[in-house]
């Protein structure tokens, strides 16, 4: 099928006649009926049963719709996109984060690169460790954000800060005048897990393991948001990177600094065979001025 008779059997299938089709898509019906007669005889069977003036899609075309209907609407999102892209003044970057960055670090950095280039464009993703480097060599990326530098050659990794994992948990839970906790005071209490969750989850497990720690793990989760707000409602404490525990520590919850933990390399990931993006540049510096 051509891409007029995909646009054409989408709409009538959709509206149910010609007359309608024809004016979702601003044309005349014998127009619409002369392309959908094409459409028929390329495919070699009928797509509607004409009676008494009305159409019936056939079993043939309710079986073709699914994957039409599929292709129409990227065909809607190509359309939107080559329209966001005609209309862009400045540079735009493409940029994917950890869900626990996400809310921390790429608000404040975007929002103070737009102040000083009002015509700059973004597109903001969140992404799991293990999609960096697809998403970077597949080129959806231009720019992505992390904790791990341990990456192949093609992948340009430069350091922003290091960044300390932290527990938090609900006041009470440990003594409130502590600022920093032995691993030891873990020992047999219920802990949130982290399942799936990258570098930070590899690094609490060996930490965990070095020092001979089993809490009692009840609970597993993918995010660390859904992780605090376990922690909220009183299912144990988490251990988190120190920006999610900036970010959750209130009145009900505390964070504690653990004593020998390890530290996260807070990075940001290229392509490393493309240099020259000043916008690329430019978001690192900021990067840096802001968090380094």
């Amino acid at each position: 099928m051509r891409i007029r008779h995909i646009e054409v059997f989408y709409h009538v299938y959709r509206e149910g006649s010609i007359s309608a089709a024809a004016r979702n898509l601003y044309v005349s019906q014998p127009s619409v009926s002369k392309v959908l007669r094409h459409a028929e005889d390329q495919l070699g069977f009928a797509l509607f049963d004409r009676r008494k003036g009305r159409l019936f899609p056939t079993d043939a075309a309710t079986e073709l719709f699914r994957d039409v209907s599929e292709i129409y609407e990227r065909m809607s999102v190509l359309d939107r996109t080559a329209g966001n892209i005609r209309n862009r003044k400045g540079g735009h970057l493409r940029i994917g984060v950890l869900p626990s960055l996400g809310f921390a670090i790429v608000p404040p950095m975007v929002a103070a690169m737009r102040a000083a280039d009002p015509d700059a464009s973004f597109d903001l993703s969140t992404l799991h460790s293990d999609e960096i480097t697809p998403g970077l060599l597949e080129k959806r990326f231009d720019l992505c954000i992390g904790f791990d530098d341990e990456f192949d050659d093609r992948i340009r990794c430069q350091t922003v800060n290091s960044v300390e994992i932290a527990l938090i948990c609900r006041r009470g839970v440990f003594p409130e005048a502590a600022e920093t906790l032995s691993p030891d005071a873990l020992e047999g209490k219920e802990m949130i897990g982290l399942r799936d969750s990258g570098p930070v989850a590899d690094r609490i497990e060996a930490y965990l393991e070095r020092e001979g720690i089993n809490p009692v793990v009840a609970i597993s989760a993918q995010t660390y948001f859904v992780a605090a707000e376990l922690v909220k409602l009183g299912a144990g404490f988490a251990i988190v990177d120190g920006f999610t525990a900036k970010r959750f520590a209130n009145e009900e919850l505390q964070s504690f600094a653990l004593k020998g933990s390890p530290t996260l390399p807070f990075v940001a990931m290229t392509l490393a065979e493309e240099t020259g993006n000043a916008l690329v540049e430019d978001a690192i510096a900021t990067l840096r001025s802001m968090f380094g």
